[in-house]
């Protein structure tokens, strides 16, 4: 007669419960909202299932947050582009925005007070583009933010070489050859707007003389 009421009991929960985890069909069963999914793969509520050896990936959700996934939201870093904008004007009614290129999108982020991307290079100050007049809706307006460190450190070992006219520094990663200059524009060349210290030469990222009148 015990044996018998015994039966009676365990079976109505045996019927009910759950396989899930390792064990279920096909090995990814979760148990259903508040149940945990024990070390041997059954689904429950009680001591027996929530305790520390639970298969935590197969909780269901509301389950003691010992026994469920961890709902921590993951996030992609943003990535910007490694080229330079062909147009630096922005703002008013050109309908522009300044999106952020190179390493964490700190070069031509900030719309000036005169309509113009920038900073361009490491040199230029971000308070001249991002500061005072900058244009909030057509870029970012944040004169704050650090340099990157990674652009304090210049041209990582081995970087390509750009020819005359082409893009150098460190938002395309590519310094001048053959004895050219990286102007604060980006580009390389040899005379004076891009060897010249008025604009900006990225001395590391090609030659730079000492001042606008020559080497």
């Amino acid at each position: 007669m015990r044996i018998s009421a015994l039966l009676l009991t365990i079976l109505p929960l045996l019927a009910a419960a759950q396989r899930c985890g390792t064990e279920s069909p096909g090995g990814n069963v979760k148990c259903v909202a508040a149940q945990c999914c024990s070390e041997y793969s059954w689904c429950g509520t009680t001591s027996a299932y929530c305790n520390s050896r639970c298969q935590k990936p197969f909780g269901g959700p509301s389950a003691p947050s010992s026994c469920r996934p961890s709902t921590t939201a993951t996030t992609s870093p943003t990535t910007f582009p490694s080229t330079i904008p062909a147009i630096d004007v922005c703002g008013g009614s050109t309908g522009v925005t300044c999106s952020g290129v190179g390493p964490e999108g700190y070069f031509y982020r900030c719309c000036s007070t005169h309509g113009h991307c920038g900073p361009k290079n490491s040199l230029q100050s971000s308070i001249d583009y991002c500061g005072p007049g900058c244009q909030p809706g057509a870029g970012k307006c944040d004169p704050s933010t650090p340099l990157p460190s990674s652009l304090l450190r210049g041209p990582p070992p081995g970087a390509p070489e750009a020819g005359q006219g082409e893009q150098c520094g460190p938002i395309v990663g590519r310094k001048c050859g053959r004895g050219l200059c990286c102007s604060g524009s980006n580009f390389c060349g040899s005379t004076a707007p891009f060897c010249g210290t008025s604009n900006w030469c990225q001395r590391g990222w090609g030659v730079c003389w000492g001042s606008d009148a020559g080497p």
